[in-house]
């Protein structure tokens, strides 16, 4: 099932490290497994930041419809830790620019996880999510402007990678992002 082209296959298959745990310059990909008591499912994600800071993440799950069906969400999230706030608001406008300057409008959807963390989010689902996929892969850095202001930046090194691995662990390829 998984086609590669050429250059990417050669990364994503030698840059590992723990088993279930990868890096590819500025991101990571994970693999999380969970057993239902039917079958095996497979989380996926690969991220880029966090540690205190926003990140911008995509996760598939081999339970789910896939590439070139459906195409993961992007999400762009901040946490808080308990009693601060995040700096994203419920509500606020916001977009995402491109090296290119492509950009794709969102809004700022805020809540508490676990009814006291403050977590702020930015998701483009299908299908929009392949068209910022496919600027992902295009651009070297993706800058998240809040209120007209970039809030966050993205180094996009390794991006390609590290959804290839993804999609690959998963049960994908990367067909209608990285693959036409």
């Amino acid at each position: 099932m998984a086609i590669c082209a050429g250059v990417i296959c050669a990364a994503a298959g030698t840059a590992g490290s723990a088993q279930g745990f990868w890096e590819y310059e500025d991101w990571r990909v994970w693999v999380e497994e969970v057993d239902t008591g039917e079958d095996l499912r497979r989380t996926c994600t690969a991220m880029t930041g966090g540690d205190g800071d926003p990140s911008v993440s995509i996760a598939f799950s081999n339970g789910d419809a896939g590439p070139p069906t459906v195409f993961p969400s992007v999400v762009i999230r901040e946490h808080a830790p308990r009693h601060y706030q995040t700096g994203m608001r419920d509500g606020q406008a916001a977009y995402v620019r491109f090296d290119d300057e492509d950009t794709v409008e969102g809004v700022v959807r805020g809540y508490l996880d676990e009814g006291v963390f403050e977590v702020a989010e930015i998701t483009y689902h299908h299908p929009v999510s392949q068209w910022v996929l496919e600027a992902m892969r295009r651009n070297y850095q993706m800058d998240t402007v809040v209120e007209h202001k970039v809030y966050f930046s993205a180094f996009l090194n390794g991006f390609s990678a590290a959804y290839l691995k993804a999609a690959v662990e998963c049960g994908f390829d990367g067909s209608g992002v990285l693959i036409d």
